[in-house]
């Protein structure tokens, strides 16, 4: 059975090499092949059998061996050999009046495209020359692989300390002493929980969560940064996701009637003065159960899935202040509501 090459518009079927176990050597691949998931827009992941073949490799990245047998490929190789498409702009037309006449005279560039170019008698002369819209696939290639190769260092939150807008940006809290009041707030329990990592720090397992939760990253990715598999990212998020639960729900989210109209925005003040909470409905898609009861409690006929309802509600600020149980996909909004 033939094996086709997976780099886009590469026919070839004769099979090649498969993709490295080194995480962020795989990764390298990845971006270098410039594949993207039709589904979901975001990189193509490549399975067991996908593989590329040896036309995007150079010599330089096969090693000979001594007893004449076929090249092999270096462990350190990465594919960069190939035949992208690029887009270029439409010409645009230059046009200048002059009182002299001009002389039209066409001629090929290297690339064999005839040119026009308009040759006046006062030494000026305008050339429509194409451009191309986006910068070389294959500096994009070294720059995003000049990116992965900073991964190098395990991602930690002590690296922040002194960055509080990564900190925003990652977790969502204002700066690192921010972070460290909330993890401290949470107990020594944090060092005693169902599925202990001894590769991270119960506070780097708490930013790990917060990137997963605010940024929705992919676990691959989680785990590069964190130097850590794949499933180890997974168990940490379900732990500690668990975790925060149980220790945050018994917090009361809901304001003083005092603190609602003192923080009210003067608009919605003068429209509905009265108002202390606004309540949305949702929806979360689920997996889809297999017990049937199961299927048929949380199938939601308005969005054609299995879904758990929930209603959220917001002080005329914007503070979530209430978060009702969930409920099947299959409940109305009414139930919900009580």
């Amino acid at each position: 059975m033939p094996q086709y090459c997976c780099v886009p518009n590469c026919k070839n079927s004769k099979g090649g090499h498969t993709f490295p176990k080194d995480l962020i050597l795989r990764k390298i691949w990845i971006v270098a092949i410039k594949r993207n998931d039709q589904q979901t827009g975001k990189l193509w992941q490549p399975g067991e059998h996908d593989r590329v073949c040896k036309d995007h490799f150079t010599n330089d990245d096969y090693t000979s061996t001594l007893l004449g047998e076929r090249k092999r490929l270096k462990k350190d190789a990465v594919p960069s050999l190939f035949k992208f498409k690029k887009s270029v702009c439409p010409r645009r037309k230059l046009k200048r009046v002059f009182e002299d006449p001009v002389n039209p005279v066409i001629f090929e560039n290297e690339e064999n495209e005839v040119i026009n170019e308009i040759i006046i008698d006062h030494s000026c002369v305008d050339v429509a020359v194409p451009v191309d819209c986006e910068p070389s696939q294959n500096n994009n290639v070294e720059i995003q692989c000049h990116l992965l190769s900073d991964i190098n260092s395990k991602f930690s939150i002590e690296n922040f300390c002194e960055n509080p807008g990564a900190i925003k940006y990652y977790s969502g809290f204002n700066n690192y002493n921010h972070f460290m009041f909330f993890f401290n707030l949470l107990g020594p329990v944090v060092f005693d929980l169902n599925y202990k990592c001894s590769l991270l720090e119960p506070k780097d397992q708490l930013f790990l969560t917060l990137m997963k939760l605010r940024q929705a990253k992919e676990d691959l990715e989680l785990s590069i940064f964190f130097k850590v598999s794949e499933s180890t990212v997974s168990q940490l998020i379900n732990v500690w996701i668990n975790f925060l639960y149980f220790q945050l729900k018994e917090i009361n989210i809901w304001p003083e009637k005092s603190i609602v109209q003192e923080t009210m925005p003067s608009n919605f003040k003068s429209a509905f003065p009265t108002t202390r909470v606004v309540l949305d409905a949702t929806e979360i898609p689920i997996s889809k159960p297999q017990n049937v009861d199961a299927q048929s409690m949380t199938f939601s006929t308005y969005k054609n899935k299995n879904t758990l309802k929930t209603i959220i509600g917001c002080s005329p600020r914007g503070l979530v202040s209430y978060i009702s149980d969930s409920y099947g996909g299959s409940a109305s909004y009414i139930v919900t509501d009580k």
